[in-house]
């Protein structure tokens, strides 16, 4: 008996910890480059292409700079965590090796890091370490530390420069919702920190992708989301910016939707209650005189079992109605089996009662 009991609540832990994962699952977090306050971006191109899936996104950014200072530094830092292949930058076309920013920068005061001080400074949140908040959302952002960074070293001459940065990057998907949404984020918040802000120019192409999607900037500024977009801007037009794709579903999904499990529920519940009702009135038209009619007890056992397991399974018809596109994230809906003993005691003094009032009235008759 004990390693029965030992193996459900086993079963039932698992479970739980099942159901309290998040119900984002997190693709690439792209986000524009931290600048030197060394240097001013004149101008950032942003160019992104999507696959036929809608799975995978081609980045590949442009960086126009100008530097006031020659001499060995370091000009950008990257958030490259997550990207799918390499992530790749070049100088003047001269192509660059991408590095984990090293220990000694970390502890050494006068670091090239120093230039960028402006930008991570000591929080509370982070134990007094230097740090910068992303926003991959609206209202939502993380904390970042230098060690999560990563950066090139360079002599550059004063004056103008470019580098581009190239990567793919993974969807992130939202289950939390009944139809899963899948999206590609990349922050425009650092360069709220950047010395001076030139333009952004936004560049889409998804020709490869035939179905209909939306992004949080709104209408493009030239051409179409159907084919290549354009959007340009002279300040940050928001926090991040998001490509989002959510699969269109079919009507009697949408009406289920709608009506929910508690509705559906409700409406089994009906069916269920004129179901028993019915055998409950034949039974004493038959057996007027008799005092206890198993009818009642047997259907009030099983109406509220029935329905409890209804609502449960009320959530996989409409997960089966969606098809493919259904987030399937719901919670803990087996918790509702413990509403059975309450369940119980109402319905069978209802039905009871309901009895007494038919045996009462076919007796006077």
């Amino acid at each position: 008996m004990k390693s029965h009991l030992i193996i459900f609540f086993s079963l039932i832990s698992q479970l739980c910890l099942a159901n309290m994962a998040s119900p984002l699952r997190e693709g690439t977090h792209a986000a524009s480059a931290f600048s030197s306050r060394d240097i001013d971006i004149l101008r950032e191109i942003i160019q992104v292409s999507i696959d036929k899936d809608f799975s995978r996104a081609s980045y590949r950014i442009t960086y126009h700079i100008q530097t006031d200072s020659a001499g060995q530094q370091v000009p950008l830092l990257f958030l490259a965590r997550d990207y799918l292949g390499d992530f790749q930058v070049w100088v003047d076309d001269k192509e660059v090796q991408l590095l984990a920013i090293p220990n000694e920068y970390l502890l050494t005061p006068d670091s090239l890091l120093q230039r960028f001080s402006n930008t991570f400074r000591p929080d509370g949140a982070t134990r007094g370490e230097p740090a910068v908040v992303i926003q991959w959302q609206k209202n939502s952002g993380e904390y970042y530390h230098f060690y999560d960074l990563k950066y090139f070293e360079i002599d550059l001459d004063k004056g103008p420069h470019t580098i581009r940065v190239a990567y793919n990057a993974s969807v992130w998907t939202d289950i939390s919702d009944w139809v899963k949404q899948s999206s590609f984020r990349y922050a425009l918040s650092p360069a709220k920190y950047w010395r001076s802000f030139g333009s952004l120019e936004i560049e889409l192409d998804a020709t490869a992708f035939d179905r209909p999607f939306s992004t949080n900037l709104g209408a493009p500024h030239s051409g179409s989301l159907q084919d290549k977009a354009v959007w340009q801007y002279d300040e940050l037009p928001a926090e991040h910016f998001e490509i989002i794709f959510q699969p269109g579903i079919n009507a009697f999904a949408s009406l289920l939707i709608v009506i929910g499990p508690f509705g559906l529920t409700l409406l089994m519940g009906v069916f269920l209650v004129i179901l028993h009702y019915w055998a409950i009135r034949s039974y004493r038209n038959r057996h007027p005189d008799r005092r206890h009619s198993w009818v009642v007890s047997l259907g009030s056992l099983v109406v509220p079992f029935l329905l409890l397991i209804f609502y449960m399974e009320a959530y996989e018809l409409i997960d089966l109605a969606i098809g493919p596109a259904a987030g399937r994230y719901h919670g803990y809906t087996f918790l509702v089996i413990f509403y059975y003993p309450v369940l119980l005691l109402f319905y069978w003094l209802s039905m009871w009662r309901v009895d007494k009032y038919l045996k009462r009235r076919i007796s006077k008759s």
